[in-house]
């Protein structure tokens, strides 16, 4: 086990409670507990859900910060490209309080997730040593079209800065191998440079021992799923699967835990479409529908379980699986993505996208009460054997060390060579001119475009904008005056200068950070 005791940063815009909704906030949670406990010093720099806070939970500080966005009008970039401009308002964030904590007290190293490049400043400054994680980059999301993401400009611009702070990394990892495939392929980059380290997790937290969630009728034979209502979960296999396991086995009933989704047919409720199925059938007795539940009370929820199935079209690395198993549960996952290798031989494999099979190895398993005790005590023993969260934690500690050492060895030539302190300034500056470049080739094209421009400004700001008009109007009119500043009569110059002050007024009180929704944020899991 590595020795020394480092100061750590874990960047990660995904943190509980707070905004504890997917796997990346469960990976972050674990993995700060398991440096803490393993004696290291450990700083969150996480997203917060409303008000910026700071706090030490557990020996953890935990940094809380708002999105960061320059201006407010830049409108055309969000409108343009969405999902960058998420990436960067978040990244922007999170690398502004990392930078203030950096230069109060430096940190060993730093550790960031490659999903939407929140490692991204720290990777082209090569401000520290940096290790990535990898989870799901886009480039895996716009080749296999997860979450209907398609190879649009804007998508590819994600994939690119992800890119970029991966191959500027002094240590990549993965929580499987089939993951760090993908992401070797894509990068051409070493695959024995990539690190397998799976993903942690307390197994003294998600244990078989302990509260039930529900009292159910001692009859009923009952199977758990968690995770969002959307396809990529396979939900809706799973739900086209209930009538024959309910045919075959009436006491069986389904719990499903999760958050709806606008993901159905028309970008509708996915919850209304499952139901709707379900009622046409008459199964809806059988089914009982959650909506998604905190992390410390999901143990509660994985020991009411006779099974829990987790029928994903892809994972690289599913936290409900391992959840599960940690709770002494036989597991029905898919062979695709990185399922196989936390399953093992402890659990069924079926084939994604296939209710048949879903059905089949339900009915099996319910049918069978010593195969489920066998496979569940079976997955406990390997959670215990393979994924409990210290020995992880010590696995990616020495990661770290390698990280400090391929930092110190290389030439230190950042992509940005300027001071650290100027990285965000310039990267205002970019957005700030792509969005003047939007503004000004519409506005030359577009006569649409011209009279919204004009209506929003006299709607949202009149006394500025018949300010700004009358000065143009009246430097139209005498083009002598728009010559030569000694021409222009000192009303003019009066009205020229309020011009220029409430502009500048609007460009300070439009500095402060706000915090902007995207479907990007969807990255929870339950």
């Amino acid at each position: 086990m590595h020795q020394r005791k480092l100061r750590i940063a874990i960047i990660s815009r995904e943190y509980p409670p707070d905004t504890g909704f997917g796997g990346m906030a469960t990976f972050a949670n674990h993995l700060a507990h398991g440096h803490t406990e393993n004696g290291h010093s450990v700083d969150v720099i996480t997203l917060a859900k409303d008000q910026p806070k700071e706090l030490v939970v557990d020996g953890i500080k935990v940094h809380r910060v708002r999105f960061y966005l320059k201006e407010n009008d830049l409108g055309l970039l969000g409108r343009a490209v969405p999902y960058t401009r998420f990436v960067i308002s978040a990244s922007s964030a999170l690398w502004q309080k990392f930078l203030e904590l950096h230069n109060q007290e430096p940190f060993d190293v730093v550790d960031a997730p490659e999903h939407l490049a929140e490692g991204f400043y720290a990777a082209i400054s090569r401000v520290a040593p940096l290790a990535i994680r990898l989870y799901t980059p886009h480039s895996k999301f716009i080749a296999e079209g997860l979450h209907n993401v398609s190879a649009s400009f804007d998508h590819q611009c994600v994939a690119m800065l992800e890119r970029a702070a991966m191959l500027h990394a002094d240590r990549l990892t993965s929580p499987s191998r089939d993951l760090a495939e993908f992401v070797s392929n894509d990068l051409n980059y070493p695959i024995d440079a990539i690190k397998l380290i799976y993903n942690p997790i307390d197994p003294t937290e998600f244990c078989p021992e302990g509260k039930v969630a529900i009292e159910a009728p001692a009859d009923q034979l009952k199977v758990v799923f968690v995770g969002r209502l959307e396809e990529r979960k396979g939900v809706k296999f799973l739900v086209h699967a209930i009538p024959d396991v309910v045919k075959a086995v009436p006491n069986a009933h389904f719990y499903i835990i999760g958050d709806d989704t606008n993901t159905a047919k028309g970008q509708t409720s996915a919850l209304a479409e499952l139901k709707q199925f379900i009622a046409e059938t008459g199964c809806g007795q059988n089914i009982t529908f959650i909506p998604r539940v905190l992390l410390t009370e999901l143990p509660m929820y994985y020991r009411l379980a006779d099974i829990s199935i987790v029928p994903s079209l892809y994972d690289n690395s599913p936290y409900t699986c391992l959840e599960a198993m940690s709770c002494g549960r036989v597991v029905i996952g898919t062979n695709a993505g990185g399922t196989p290798e936390y399953i093992g031989d402890a659990g069924v494999l079926i084939e994604p996208r296939d209710s048949k099979a879903i059905a089949e190895a339900l009915i099996s398993l319910l049918k069978d009460e010593k195969r489920r005790k066998e496979l569940g005590q079976k997955a406990r023993e390997r959670v215990l054997k393979t994924f409990q969260r210290k020995a992880v934690a010590a696995q990616t500690a020495d990661l770290y060390c390698e990280a400090i050492e391929n930092y110190n060895l290389k030439n230190q030539n950042p992509l940005y060579g300027k001071e650290f302190e100027n990285l965000l300034p310039d990267a205002d500056n970019l957005a700030s001119s792509f969005n003047a470049m939007l503004h000004n080739e519409l506005y030359k094209w577009s006569w649409r475009y011209r009279i919204a421009t004009f209506v929003n400004g006299v709607k949202t700001r009149p006394r500025f904008y018949l300010a700004d008009t009358v000065l143009k109007l009246t430097k139209k009119l005498v083009p002598a005056w728009s010559e030569s500043t000694e021409k222009v009569p000192a009303p003019v110059a009066w009205l020229e200068n309020q011009v220029r002050e409430k502009q500048l007024e609007a460009l300070k009180a439009n500095a402060k950070p706000r915090v902007e929704a995207s479907s990007l944020t969807s990255g929870a899991r339950k």
